[in-house]
């Protein structure tokens, strides 16, 4: 970027880094996040999760941990 060429320097936030996934879905939660108009796929169907991908299956298990219903909707 031109302030980290210039020398400014470049700071990086990372506010979710310490969180498991069922403490990301527990905090997306408390702020109102609708997960039914979210995935996390990475091979989406038709615009849905494809539910078996490596992503798909830890956001299953975060939900399971987190002790919610998981509203993603799978293809």
């Amino acid at each position: 970027t031109k302030a980290g060429v210039g020398g400014a320097g470049l700071k990086i936030h990372t506010p979710l880094i310490k969180l498991t996934k069922a403490g990301i879905i527990r905090l997306g939660e408390a702020l109102g996040v609708d997960f039914a108009l979210t995935h996390s796929c990475y091979d989406p169907v038709r615009g849905r999760a494809c539910g078996h991908c490596d992503s798909c299956l830890l956001r299953k298990r975060g939900f399971k941990e987190a002790g919610m219903v998981d509203t993603t909707r799978y293809a």
